[in-house]
């Protein structure tokens, strides 16, 4: 008897839908993750900039007061911006160690779909050389009957 369906195949169909998920949820994850990057980059430009003017001018004691405090409060955003970039990397290599899982669910799902695919071949082929010999021996049998 040769099975005409996948046995497997609604897992092999719950796989593929979980892999492409979990590529779905790393790609939002790398996004955000590049977004925090290019925030963190401009406070840390701007931090360069704040430092350069410090370094660079003379500034009466009122206004010196205020740019120490917009380079304190520059400082702290970016090591709060650095945080969150820690975390979004976390969340990212997260993402990523579940698309490796789930690829390999699915993977080995699809080796199951190509050696079913394989055995059904071969007992295809098997069932049709039978069935081709049954005809030729079947000929031969009319034919030598036939005087």
């Amino acid at each position: 008897m040769i099975t005409r369906n996948f046995s497997l195949q609604a897992v092999l169909d719950l796989r593929e839908r979980a892999k492409d998920q979990a590529q779905d949820a790393l790609s939002i994850a790398l996004r955000s993750r590049d977004s925090a990057a290019a925030r963190c980059a401009e406070a840390a430009e701007r931090l360069r900039e704040l430092t350069g003017m410090m370094t660079g001018e003379r500034f009466p004691a009122y206004q010196r007061e205020q740019y120490w405090t917009a380079l304190n409060n520059q400082r702290d955003l970016l090591r709060a911006l650095e945080a969150r970039l820690a975390k979004e990397d976390k969340i990212v290599a997260s993402k990523r160690e579940t698309l490796i899982a789930a690829d390999r669910d699915l993977q080995l799902v699809l080796k199951l779909r190509e050696k079913w695919l394989s055995n059904r071949n071969a007992a295809i082929a098997r069932f049709e050389e039978k069935q081709m010999e049954d005809f030729i021996t079947a000929q031969h049998v009319l034919q030598s009957a036939i005087p």
